[in-house]
């Protein structure tokens, strides 16, 4: 079991939602208090008015899915590699793809604008 990050007891049960540190059960505000009964929040982060996620955390706890996603991203952009390397024929001359590079670049664009649009108003 870790440790508390706010006191240093050996009982850290609970993890802050917001600066995602270990505490313990004595150093989490109350759910009346902090008006959610679903996430957990440390004192340190209550003294500090935190009430978003920073931009570290949000990339920290979505590694894997931006993993996955470049790679599928590397994949569209960048075939040719990843066919030969699969046993496609190396005859396939880079202008049969082309069209499919450009529609996937520029399906891009909608989905970066997507993404700009939900972070200034979620959807729900």
């Amino acid at each position: 079991m870790p440790d508390c990050a706010i006191c240093g007891s050996r009982f850290a049960t609970k993890r802050c939602y917001f600066c995602q540190k270990h505490a313990c059960t004595s150093c989490i505000v109350p759910a009346d208090v902090s008006g959610s009964r679903t996430t957990v929040k440390c004192v340190a982060c209550e003294r500090k008015k935190v009430n978003k996620i920073s931009v570290a955390a949000v990339l920290r706890r979505n590694k894997m899915v931006f993993g996955i996603l470049g790679g599928y991203w590397l994949f569209a952009i960048f075939p040719l590699p990843f066919l030969n390397f699969s046993g496609y024929p190396p005859e396939v001359m880079a202008s049969i793809l082309q069209p499919v590079l450009i529609a996937t670049a520029l399906m891009t664009i909608p989905f970066v604008f997507m993404m700009i649009a939900w972070q200034k108003k979620s959807p729900g």
